[in-house]
């Protein structure tokens, strides 16, 4: 089992979000908490990307087009952290 830490900041912006975001979020929470990273390479929906440059060692997820949520693994079979929800800019 994974354990995911949400900072309250990222629980403010999942209140400010529509209720669809908040519905991937919980089923990306469930995959990675019960499944860790390799179950979320097995959902190709949410694009499971390995970052780079200024963001290198965090990984990103898309819910939709526009929303992604941005963490990084702190154990290696652990604990994740999520870093950010945000709309995605294009």
């Amino acid at each position: 089992m994974v354990y995911v830490v949400d900072e309250s900041r990222i629980l403010k912006t999942l209140n400010k979000i529509d209720k669809p975001i908040r519905a991937a979020y919980s089923a990306w929470k469930g995959i990675v908490t019960n499944h860790g990273l390799r179950g979320l390479r097995n959902v190709k929906g949410f694009h499971l990307e390995k970052l780079k440059g200024k963001r290198r060692g965090q990984y990103s997820c898309r819910f939709n087009r526009g929303y992604r949520i941005f963490f990084k693994q702190i154990d290696i079979n652990l604990m994740i952290e999520v870093l950010e929800i945000n709309k995605h800019e294009y």
